[in-house]
């Protein structure tokens, strides 16, 4: 008897936790004061939307003393600095009298510790471990892979009958595809 399995596909391709890919932002050092009215204002002006993972204040202790940085919107790739910077984040920068500069932050949200920790490295993220079964499939019952082992069965099955192919399909992609 043939055994099935279902396992998970992550939705990107794994690379080393010190090779993850980077995007350009800009950011500046901010007073402690300032913070909560800065980041509140950005979050309406800018916000992060590609960047959820990513924090926008940065804490650094530096010589005794607390150092924030907060993120003011994503860099333009191949721009010179004031070209790239929306008009209403460049009010803010001007009004506050903020120093802007380009630093690295993660792309995308770390899917493990390692990841996690190296990511922070470069800026701080938020990481949340995956709620699904890590060690194989993303949390089906035993009674759920049995109906979907059945769908499989009877795909192959119609699949042999029809001399061509068939193919299951969720909403975003081919989960099953079978030629014969």
């Amino acid at each position: 008897m043939d055994t099935w399995q279902i396992i998970h596909i992550p939705d990107k391709p794994q690379v080393p936790p010190d090779q993850q890919p980077t995007v350009n932002v800009y950011a500046a050092v901010i007073e402690l004061k300032l913070a909560n009215s800065l980041v509140r204002r950005l979050n309406q002006i800018a916000p992060l939307e590609n960047l959820r993972h990513v924090k926008r204040v940065q804490k650094k202790c530096l010589e005794g003393k607390t150092q924030l940085s907060v993120i003011l919107c994503l860099a333009c790739e191949n721009e010179t600095e004031s070209n790239s910077i929306p008009q209403d984040v460049q009010e803010l920068i001007n009004s506050y009298q903020l120093s802007s500069y380009i630093t690295k932050v993660s792309k995308y949200a770390p899917l493990s510790k390692e990841e996690w920790e190296e990511q922070c490295k470069l800026w701080p993220t938020s990481y949340h471990p995956p709620t699904y079964n890590i060690d194989g499939i993303t949390g089906f019952s035993k009674e759920d892979a049995e109906f979907i082992f059945g769908f499989m069965k009877y795909t192959i099955e119609l699949m042999k009958s029809s001399d061509s192919s068939v193919s299951i399909l969720s909403f975003h992609h081919v989960v099953f595809s079978c030629l014969y």
